[in-house]
């Protein structure tokens, strides 16, 4: 087990560093160097470290896990040029959304994926439980799902200072905005967030529930999620960082399910209505700074919300992923 918990702490220290990158990249301009980007490397290399370990002994997981993870490590490691050419074609980029962003994204995602599957194999003996490390992996890919929305969530807060006169952007950053808005939510319509916060949160629930036979595990993931990331919006306060709404509504998709014990498409859709509507609530209230909104969306997410459970049909629980790990 101590192998697979120094892997949390390497998406923890993933986690951590993004979250304040995002932060950052909203005050400071792009620095090869900063202490966000030191720190998500130190977690990425203890992950390396772990991953050579694997290649060297063949202990703690199968050659399938092993190479996914391999394959995770190999994209990131090409993504790395590629957005330092990206910004150096583009100069300043404060969206998340950028293609070079999207690899580093997917390239994490693969790793999460590898690492999850190699726990589950290790611990094949073992009752699936919230309590165990599944949490944390799940915990993982949806922080990794919904950290594009970031530059939305650190953008109205942004936006919302910078139009009343109250910005603590530096001034370069502030001199190269041409187009305050357009640049602060990264040109991205209104209408995507939403949607795809829905879809996210939606399928990774439905796949985890389909695959573990679990309703707790993604609720409590999703909690997790929100916890640790009021924890850094209150740090960030603290310290005088741009701050970000934190999508606790959320939780109300995964919560549905749980409620109801199953995954049927109507219940997708009453999840992903009842966290727009209480997210538009909020956003009309003025009670918190939410990322722009109009009440139609809610049109676009029910549907999304309905279809995922539909499309995640092909997920079944594998009798396959619980057989005793292969030594390599």
């Amino acid at each position: 087990m101590k192998y697979y918990r120094l892997w949390v702490i390497a998406f923890l220290l993933k986690f951590i560093g993004s979250a304040w990158d995002a932060s950052y990249h909203f005050k400071y301009l792009f620095e090869e160097y900063s202490i966000p980007h030191i720190v998500n490397t130190i977690g990425f290399a203890l992950g390396g470290v772990l991953l050579i370990k694997e290649w060297r002994e063949s202990y703690y997981m199968d050659r399938f896990s092993r190479n996914v993870i391999t394959i995770g490590y190999v994209l990131f490691f090409i993504g790395i040029p590629l957005d330092f050419t990206y910004h150096i074609a583009y100069g300043i980029d404060l969206t998340t959304w950028s293609p070079t962003h999207f690899i580093y994204y997917i390239a994490t995602d693969i790793m999460i994926l590898g690492v999850w599957r190699g726990y589950y194999q290790f611990t094949y003996h073992e009752t699936i439980s919230w309590k165990s490390m599944h949490t944390w992996f799940a915990m993982f890919l949806l922080e990794c799902f919904l950290f594009p929305n970031m530059q939305q969530e650190n953008g109205a807060i942004s936006y919302n200072q910078y139009i009343h006169g109250q910005s603590i952007a530096s001034k370069e950053i502030l001199q190269l905005i041409s187009d305050p808005k357009s640049q602060i939510f990264g040109g991205i319509p209104e209408w995507v967030y939403p949607i795809y916060s829905a879809l996210m949160v939606g399928l990774l629930t439905v796949c985890v529930i389909r695959i573990f036979r679990h309703y707790s595990i993604p609720l409590m993931a999703a909690g997790l999620y929100i916890l640790i990331r009021f924890l850094f919006k209150s740090i960030f306060l603290a310290v005088h960082y741009p701050t970000s709404y934190v999508p606790f509504t959320l939780l109300f998709i995964p919560l549905i399910f749980f409620i109801f014990k199953k995954t049927h498409w109507m219940l997708g859709l009453i999840g992903s209505m009842v966290y727009f509507l209480a997210l538009f609530a909020i956003h009309k209230t003025g009670v918190l700074i939410t990322p722009p909104l109009m009440l139609w969306e809610v049109i676009p997410v029910a549907i999304v919300g309905a279809a995922v459970p539909l499309m995640a049909t092909f997920v079944q629980y594998t009798p396959l992923l619980r057989k005793q790990k292969q030594i390599v």
